[in-house]
């Protein structure tokens, strides 16, 4: 027994040596967009966004993401991205960030390509809430701000009450100062998905940045919460650059102008009344979600009691 104890060490210690090894390589890997860069970003009333012919496809695939896309979009303008599954809706947003480079083609801001610009400089363009949002095992603070400074509770709290967050705030025994998660404070909560994306969006409202990306940002929410989350949003965004991507169609109010996306391309674009009257794809997406909600049955138990 113990020879055997001996043995399982060795293989748990070897086996831990080689992920060291493979985290040691990868933490040595150069990151590409901090090599490329030296321009300061400036972003005013008069800024411009260009995908100008931008292709894109993963590693070892042979399917375009995203093909051969030409687009502008202004500063203080809202822009809605809608389309299937698949469409490349999330990798534009991830390549207007530089998480990915184009395969072809090329991104503008004010006609420079903006692999030109600093990469920290150019990030701190962009409010992100992404649909893969990470939280930390930090305080709910420090989850929104991002920083072991202290910040003015009442900047933080305001914005708590602007995404709903209040209410489960005042239930918390140390308030925005108690861990998200329990394991290394019995004290910690536990959010759930819909809490857990409003900390995500007030985090991308606390740092003000501005353009906001929104990718979905209302998905863990119930139908009623994700009214109100919009309702601010409309509120909050109005003076702003903003790119939301989203499935439902009744999100197209907060925004001037709507793209249609369909196999990595755009399809249509214009105001919600222009493409709805085109009667192509964005009035067939529309018509859809709306049927949907016209046809919804009464419950079965409500009918038994008529009779």
């Amino acid at each position: 027994e113990a020879f055997n104890s001996i043995v399982n060490s060795y293989m748990r210690m070897a086996k831990s040596g080689m992920e060291i090894h493979e985290l040691m390589i990868f933490m040595e890997t150069p990151i590409k967009q901090y090599a490329t860069g030296t321009k300061i970003p400036v972003f005013d009333e008069n800024s411009i966004f260009e995908f100008r012919n931008v292709s894109f496809k993963y590693l070892k695939s042979d399917i375009y993401a995203i093909k051969n896309l030409s687009l502008k979009f202004y500063a203080n303008q809202r822009l809605c991205i809608v389309g299937s599954n698949g469409s490349g809706k999330t990798t534009f947003l991830k390549l207007l960030t530089r998480l990915y480079f184009p395969t072809e083609g090329e991104i503008l801001l004010n006609g420079v390509n903006i692999n030109e610009y600093d990469y920290e400089k150019y990030q701190q363009l962009f409010a992100p809430v992404f649909q893969d949002y990470s939280l930390y095992l930090l305080s709910l603070r420090e989850n929104i701000t991002f920083s072991n400074e202290n910040g003015d509770d009442n900047d933080i709290i305001n914005i708590c009450k602007e995404c709903g967050l209040y209410d489960l705030i005042e239930k918390l025994p140390r308030g925005i100062n108690t861990s998200v998660y329990k394991l290394f404070d019995e004290e910690g909560f536990e959010p759930s998905g819909g809490e857990g994306q409003k900390i995500a969006i007030a985090r991308a409202l606390y740092h003000n940045a501005p353009v906001y990306l929104l990718d979905e940002p209302t998905s863990a929410l119930d139908p009623v919460a994700e009214h109100d989350i919009y309702a601010q949003f409309y509120n909050l965004i109005k003076s702003k650059t903003a790119i939301l991507i989203t499935h439902r169609l009744s999100a197209v109010q907060l925004a001037d102008k709507v793209a249609v996306f369909s196999e990595g391309q755009v399809v249509e674009y214009g105001t919600h009344t222009e493409l709805y009257a085109k009667g192509g794809v964005y009035t067939e997406m529309f018509d859809k979600q709306a049927q949907f909600y016209r046809d919804a049955k009464t419950d079965p138990s409500e009918e038994d009691n008529e009779q």
